[in-house]
C-alpha cells in the first residue's frame, strides 16, 4: 500500500506559480520548487512527472482562474468586458505583468508541450476579444482590432516590468478611446 499524499495539488501549483513567475521557467530549479511548496522532491515526482510539468500545470490553473480571462467571458460581450480585462491585468497583486505573457520571454527554452499550451491560450484570448469587439457593432475590422488588442494586452503586460500599474492607465484609456472611435 502507497503511502497518503500529504499536500494539495492546487496550494502546490499556487506556489509554483509564484515562484515561475518571479522567476521565470530556466531560473527556477526543483529545490527552489521544493522550498517554495514544502514538498519533497519524491512527494512532487509522486504528483508531477517533472519541472516541466509541474510548469505546465501552473500555466494552466493560472490561465482557469485569472479574472482578466473571466472578464472576457462575461455576458453581454463587449467595450466593458475589455475595459475589465486590462483594470485586472493591472492589479496584479505583488507581480509584474502576466505570468503567461511574461513566459514569452523564454518561449525558445520552454518545452515544447508548454509552447502547445501558451499558443492555443493565445488562440483562445485573442478568440475571446473578437467575440467582445463583434459584439459592439464597430464599423472597423473586428479581427483587426481583436490583433490590436493582443498586441497592446502583451505589451502593457511587459511594461509592467518596469513600472508601476497606475503608470499604464492613462496609455490604456486613451488606447481603448482610440480604438472604439
Amino acid at each position: 500500500m502507497g503511502r497518503t499524499k500529504q499536500f494539495d495539488r492546487t496550494e502546490v501549483l499556487k506556489e509554483a506559480i509564484q515562484l515561475f513567475w518571479k522567476k521565470g521557467y530556466a531560473d527556477t530549479s526543483l529545490s527552489d520548487l521544493e522550498k517554495a511548496t514544502g514538498v519533497n522532491k519524491s512527494g512532487l515526482y509522486s504528483e508531477f512527472k517533472d519541472k516541466d510539468d509541474i510548469f505546465l500545470e501552473s500555466l494552466k490553473l493560472f490561465s482557469e482562474t485569472n479574472p482578466a480571462y473571466a472578464a472576457l467571458k462575461r455576458e453581454p460581450y463587449g467595450w466593458q468586458n475589455i475595459e475589465e480585462f486590462f483594470k485586472s491585468n493591472t492589479t496584479c497583486k505583488g507581480h509584474k505583468g502576466c505570468f503567461l505573457t511574461n513566459t514569452f520571454r523564454e518561449y525558445s527554452i520552454i518545452p515544447t508541450k508548454v509552447k502547445t499550451f501558451i499558443d492555443q491560450n493565445s488562440a483562445s484570448v485573442f478568440e475571446l476579444f473578437l467575440k467582445n469587439v463583434k459584439a459592439t457593432n464597430t464599423k472597423k475590422d473586428p479581427e483587426l482590432l481583436a490583433k490590436m488588442i493582443m498586441t497592446y494586452a502583451g505589451g502593457a503586460s511587459l511594461k509592467l516590468n518596469a513600472m508601476k500599474p497606475e503608470a499604464l492607465e492613462d496609455e490604456t484609456k486613451a488606447f481603448l478611446d482610440m480604438i472604439r472611435n
